[in-house]
């Protein structure tokens, strides 16, 4: 059996871990300068699905501690739109449990979904830990928005959730699959997509 990706041999995002926490407020403090950037180029999907030559920059940076992760997603996006009052999804990413693990929690499904809803005004509404197909959720704590033609998104939770659908960051010596996804304005607007990439957490 192939070992699973370590820190040694996967680019991608890396949590560095801390002692002063972020504040989940929507604004990105002086912890945040310190995480390395993961900067995606996320492809918006076509009619049927496939990716077209569209394409959103994204910057994704994570932060841990003994006990729990934070997430900072920013990304350049124009004035909020839609329906008055309505909330709708704005950003997830997509993480993939072990099989193994799945297999041994008797999941019907092996994808956990961490997703920010967002008003019409751009005002992040709530966040959710959710799995694909409807299994159970958890609310995350999160803030941001859109301000000024950014959009700042933080979000945090455990590394030991307590939701049994969620993903476990228990074994902090390999690495935890994920793509990111930004949902497009309404309906005819395609969601821009983000390749596969790997969480591997810094000692």
């Amino acid at each position: 059996m192939q070992a699973a990706p370590t820190l040694s041999t996967v680019a991608g995002l890396r949590a560095r871990r801390v002692s002063d926490l972020p504040t989940i407020d929507g604004q990105l403090d002086a912890v945040w300068a310190t995480a390395q950037p993961l900067r995606l180029t996320l492809r918006k999907r076509g009619t049927d699905g496939e990716r077209t030559s569209d394409t959103m920059n994204m910057e994704l940076r994570a932060v841990h501690d003994q006990e729990a992760i934070y997430f900072a997603a920013q990304w350049t996006g124009g004035a909020p739109s839609g329906d008055e009052g309505v909330i709708g999804n704005k950003l997830t990413v997509h993480w993939r449990i072990p099989e193994t693990e799945a297999a041994r929690r008797r999941l019907d499904c092996n994808v956990v979904c961490h997703t920010a809803f967002a008003d019409d005004r751009g005002r992040l509404a709530y966040a959710n830990a959710e799995t694909i197909p409807s299994g159970g959720s958890e609310t995350l704590s999160a803030a941001g928005g859109w301000q000024a033609g950014i959009w700042t998104i933080e979000w945090g939770r455990p590394l030991l959730s307590a939701n049994p659908y969620d993903l476990q960051f228990q074994d902090l010596e390999r690495s935890y699959l994920f793509f990111v996804k930004l949902f497009g304005e309404g309906a005819g607007h395609p969601d821009f997509v983000s390749d596969r990439n790997h969480l591997v957490f810094q000692p």
